[in-house]
């Protein structure tokens, strides 16, 4: 590299001598002055030192003019002897000159170089920091604070992080010619110090390892590799490079800290909510049962047949509504746990309404359930259990918000290349206040007859969990044929069939 520059050097000095004495040799054919041919070496210098960037070429140039001047242009010519003392003069200024000025230029140059230098260091750490706002993860940080270090000023490094296996090292996006080494960095992390190449411990290693913090806490550890000695500047970026990623970390662990503690009130505040409506809707069909059941016992006797059968129809009632609840839970901490585990088959949609119907029965009071089944055989991959499931929280939902005597319509039919299942009511609609929050949790309607069971706010969002799981689409919408709303999902079929009828 070096002998390559000086080449290029040499070149352009010669080059440059050469086109000089050329017009020299114009100027003294037209009889110009001795002196003002001197001034063309003295620009010839400047190019010199501009072109080369270099002070001691401007210094060797300087040399040659004056003896190329002098062997060509004055008397003796074609000698290096001076015969009048005047140009021992005049050579003697133009060193001094061209001295002076070769300095000024090449100092000027080093100063606009250092400008560069740091408006592209200033501009590459606001694009590093930038970039920094995006990213997710320690061990990304790292990664990419390395690559830019070498980007901007082609610092060989890498770095190691604290991970779940101990200190681990970063993944480059390029071969190292020389392996920084491992037990190096282990020891820089155990004492907290710098080691390796131009430190006190361990100077013969060709790496240099310096420790992280965060926090006053050991981040990890970044190594360079230097093939010449950095210089203040480079140093200074180095450090300053550094600062900002640790700041990036920081921001990063303040973010989990914060999610985290979001998370804590979210699971506190659903713990909350879950006691709380579990309490108030556990007391309502308990109390019925422990009533009805202890009306049997102590009166039984005197209670006609007629009378036995209805409390015990009250009892079987809140016994199955207890049942749905606990399935309901139970369906939504596996939800949350992540332990909701399908078993997926081909089922027949009309075997699947007509169980959940059927489960539902017992249930309806004097609502009456009216099916409408597709023509043809619909076939869907699903998870029978669940999607009977889905249904019954659906038509158990229409129950809940609609009034005695109205009638709830099931149905399924075909919609290009999915199966359209809805539960159709004639109550008030959805509330435009929870449109939006339907398929949450613990989102309830004040619009509930007196005489239904409050719900927990479970039911639709585990219809929600289970029909995404399924890979399916949700959906819930009031009437604008009547009153009342639709609530429904599509599931694709497993095999295409021909349209449907109610």
């Amino acid at each position: 590299m070096k002998t390559s520059h000086t080449l290029k050097s040499l070149c352009i000095t010669a080059v440059i001598l050469f086109l000089c004495t050329l017009v020299s040799f114009v100027f003294d054919d037209i009889e110009i002055r001795t002196e003002n041919i001197m001034l063309i070496y003295l620009i010839a210098v400047l190019l010199i030192v501009v072109e080369t960037k270099s002070f001691l070429w401007g210094i060797a140039s300087s040399i040659l003019s004056i003896l190329t001047f002098n062997y060509l242009f004055t008397n003796p010519t074609y000698s290096l002897e001076i015969d009048d003392f005047n140009y021992i003069i005049t050579i003697v200024v133009f060193l001094i000159v061209s001295f002076v000025t070769g300095s000024l230029v090449n100092k000027l140059q080093q100063h606009a170089q250092q400008a560069r230098r740091i408006a592209k260091q200033t501009n590459a750490l606001y694009e590093i920091t930038k970039a920094y706002l995006t990213m997710n993860g320690t061990d990304t940080i790292l990664s990419y604070t390395m690559h830019a270090l070498y980007t901007v000023q082609q610092t060989v490094c890498t770095a190691y992080y604290k991970g779940e296996k101990g200190l681990q090292r970063i993944k480059e996006d390029r071969k190292l010619e020389i392996e920084p080494d491992d037990n190096m960095a282990k020891w820089c992390m155990e004492k907290e110090c710098s080691c390796g190449q131009g430190t006190a411990f361990y100077e013969d290693q060709p790496w240099t390892y310096h420790p992280m913090y965060c926090n006053n806490q050991l981040l990890g550890i970044y190594a360079l590799y230097e093939e010449e000695r950095l210089n203040e500047e480079q140093q200074l970026f180095i450090h300053t490079l550094i600062s900002q990623m640790v700041m990036a970390v920081e921001r990063e662990q303040l973010y989990k800290e914060q999610e985290q503690s979001r998370i804590e009130i979210e699971k506190e505040k659903l713990r909350n909510n879950l006691l709380r409506s579990i309490s108030h809707d556990l007391r309502t069909p308990l109390t019925g049962i422990a009533g009805s059941s202890t009306l049997i016992c102590e009166n039984y006797a005197e209670l006609d047949d007629e009378t036995i059968y209805n409390l015990v129809k009250s009892i079987s009632s809140d016994a199955l509504w207890l049942n749905q609840l606990v399935e309901n839970l139970l369906n939504m901490t596996r939800i949350q746990d992540g332990k909701l585990l399908l078993k997926q088959n081909k089922e027949v949609v009309d075997d699947i309404l007509c169980e959940a119907v059927s489960r539902c029965e017992s249930r309806k009071g004097s609502h009456t359930l009216k099916v409408r089944l597709p023509r043809d055989v619909l076939l869907v991959e699903m998870d029978g259990r669940l999607m009977i499931q889905v249904l019954v929280n659906l038509i158990d939902n229409a129950i809940k918000h609609t009034s005695n005597d109205s009638v709830i319509d099931i149905r399924c039919y075909r919609e290009q290349n999915n199966a359209v299942f809805e539960v159709i009511d004639q109550g008030d609609g959805i509330d435009e206040s929870i449109q939006d929050h339907l398929f949450e949790s613990f989102v309830t309607t004040k619009s509930e007859r007196s005489d239904s069971k409050r719900g927990i706010g479970l039911g639709l969002t585990i219809c929600k969990s289970i029909i995404e799981a399924h890979h399916g689409e949700i959906f819930a919408y009031n009437r604008k044929d009547a009153a009342g709303a639709v609530f429904g999902f599509k599931l694709r079929l497993a095999e295409e069939r021909n349209d449907v009828h109610e």
